[in-house]
């Protein structure tokens, strides 16, 4: 199979994966918001910030280092799975022995408990990432997208029968620990390791140089999303933390409906083409001109549309969140490119040179968001995540343009301008409806969905009969998707 083949076959079913993902996402997403409290979401945005700590040193090094690196053997293999399972099972000893100490920091009793129990999915994840990167890593697309399917059906399903039965946050996470359960057997079947007794120091070395490095990158991340979690854990109530964190998750839905079928496949093509500079840049110039041409415009209907989009994915309790959801909605476009950019410099196993900028951009954010939100509450905060963001574009471009060269305008000018048109072309179709309609200040969920729903059948129109009017990327992409044989 050639690397066009490779790409598409990727592609296909890793956009099943995520399209069938975030549909589960958003009904389990509108189900919870309505059965639990903005308290229980706020004790979990701590929880989920505690034990995303650990996630760092697990998801983010030996299994992407088996990916990046072109020759693997058993031994490397092996090496990964026991450096993976020994920090798996320290860091839960670590975060078990803390739990009491991290209560007592928030100031709740229940803490405690909460992250002794979650604590656990660190050692199912150490597992199940050694698994999941080699099968991407032979582009097996396919086994991986039926068993994230299948395991988070199955865990949210008894994440909402939990929440019925009054268990309040223990549902989020005892369906999480579920679903990681369910995945990691899964995926160790697809993907069978041929165990080792022996300790593979060397082949374990040679993969820690990247591995440490994809650490450090996956620390400031943390940092940057979940980790300020704990910040604002000490400047905001529980529920306004609560519904911080619901905005901050609802505002990663779209974005990783993208971001997940564009990097998961592109960091394995990229890596198998790394010394190829000229392909390299052109398929990565590619892909952030196809992300903005999709994420502008649907920025722009996220904005406009923010109050029914909270009207039915949280219900009527939670009309606080519109206005900050709106304000971080503006990230989508900037955080998207960002992560195009960790892909290409990964592929060329630069890990270095992008901790930098990834490490001012994590100072910045916190020390933004941080202020902002102290002074100004949830709405502040929400700013500063934004500005941050648009720095750290500004900052992606500097660094690719040092790495490969070229110009600012192929990078930065270029690459908007395609969405850009898409998102003014939106906005005054939007803006048109609403006057026309007398919905400029109202919140109509019946219009929203029959707009929608024109929406998505003027798309299939224009597809068919006005194609260029997408502009190049997405015009270029339909055509090499739906091309015949």
């Amino acid at each position: 199979m050639n690397l066009s083949d490779k790409i598409k076959n990727a592609g296909k079913w890793q956009s099943l994966s995520v399209i069938s993902l975030s549909l589960l996402q958003f009904v389990y997403f509108a189900i919870m918001a309505r059965l639990l409290l903005k308290e229980d979401y706020g004790l979990m945005a701590v929880v989920n910030g505690i034990i995303g700590i650990g996630n760092i040193f697990i998801q983010g090094g030996m299994g992407s280092a088996l990916i990046q690196r072109k020759d693997v053997n058993n031994k490397h293999i092996n090496g990964a799975l026991q450096t993976s399972l020994l920090i798996g099972f320290v860091l839960y000893a670590v975060f078990y022995l803390l739990s009491p100490f991290i209560s007592s920091v928030y100031n709740d009793i229940r803490l405690d408990g909460l992250v002794k129990v979650a604590s656990l999915n660190l050692i199912l994840l150490s597992l199940n990432n050694i698994s999941i990167n080699l099968l991407f890593k032979n582009y097996f697309f396919k086994n991986v997208s039926l068993v994230n399917i299948i395991s988070n059906l199955i865990g949210y399903s008894i994440g909402v029968y939990l929440a019925l039965n009054d268990y309040g946050v223990w549902s989020l996470v005892i369906a999480t620990l579920l679903t990681s359960l369910i995945s990691t057997i899964a995926l160790f079947c697809f993907a069978p390791i041929k165990i080792s007794l022996k300790v593979h120091y060397k082949a374990a070395e040679e993969l820690f140089g990247f591995g440490s490095g994809m650490m450090l990158l996956s620390f400031s991340t943390f940092l940057s999303s979940k980790g300020l979690n704990l910040i604002f854990g000490k400047i905001f109530a529980q529920g306004i933390l609560g519904i911080y964190e619901r905005i901050s998750t609802l505002k990663d839905l779209p974005s990783q409906l993208l971001a997940k079928i564009i990097n998961k496949v592109m960091f394995p093509v990229m890596s198998e083409i790394q010394d190829e500079n000229e392909r390299l840049i052109k398929i990565y110039k590619f892909g952030l001109g196809f992300s903005n041409s999709i994420m502008i415009p649907t920025t722009v209907f996220l904005i406009c549309f923010s109050p029914e989009i909270v009207q039915i994915l949280m219900g009527p309790n939670w009309s606080e969140a519109i206005v900050p959801l709106q304000i971080m909605f503006l990230v989508l476009t900037f955080s998207n490119s960002g992560k195009m950019t960790d892909s290409v410099i990964r592929a060329k196993g630069l890990i270095y040179k992008n901790v930098t900028r990834k490490y001012i951009f994590t100072g910045i954010i916190i020390v933004l968001s941080g202020t902002l939100g102290y002074f100004y509450g949830i709405n502040g905060a929400a700013i500063g995540i934004v500005i941050s963001h648009f720095l750290n574009y500004l900052m992606m471009i500097v660094l690719v343009k040092n790495v490969f060269g070229g110009s600012i305008r192929e990078y930065f000018y270029q690459p908007l301008l395609a969405g850009l048109k898409l998102g003014l072309y939106l906005g005054i179709l939007i803006f048109g409806y609403k006057f026309l309609f007398n919905l400029l200040e109202k919140t109509d969920v019946a219009m929203f969905i029959t707009f929608t729903i024109g929406l998505l059948i003027l798309c299939v129109g224009i597809l068919k009969f006005r194609p260029t009017i997408f502009g190049y990327y997405l015009e270029t992409f339909f055509k090499k998707t739906f091309k015949k044989a």
